[in-house]
């Protein structure tokens, strides 16, 4: 049976490799929710600049939320969701996908 492309899986490898920005510690959900970003933007086919002016939030602000940080607030993270059409059910499911594979990229659909 052949796996759904999702937007978690179709960046499985880029992930892999690493985000230049990406700390090597992570805690909290900033690190869960920079690999959702980041994946979204790729399958998007989204410059960084371009998801900035997209959500009205600077540039600067874009490679953290990709990078993991911690102090973004929730307004920031609901601006970069938006922009990419990502509901609270999906970040959710996306969570969930990340947990159950161990921090692996899942192969269901969001």
């Amino acid at each position: 049976m052949k796996k759904k492309k999702d937007l978690l899986d179709m960046t499985t490898s880029l992930l892999k490799e690493g985000h230049p920005d990406l700390k090597e510690s992570l805690e909290g959900l900033s690190p869960i929710y920079a690999k959702i970003i980041f994946a979204r933007r790729m399958q998007y086919g989204y410059t960084q600049e371009e998801l900035a002016n997209k959500a009205n939030i600077g540039l600067k602000t874009i490679s953290r939320a990709e990078g993991g940080f911690d102090n973004l607030s929730t307004v920031t993270y609901d601006k970069i969701f938006r922009s990419l059409d990502l509901s609270v059910k999906d970040i959710a499911q996306a969570m969930l996908q990340l947990q159950s594979n161990d921090d692996e990229l899942a192969a269901t659909s969001i």
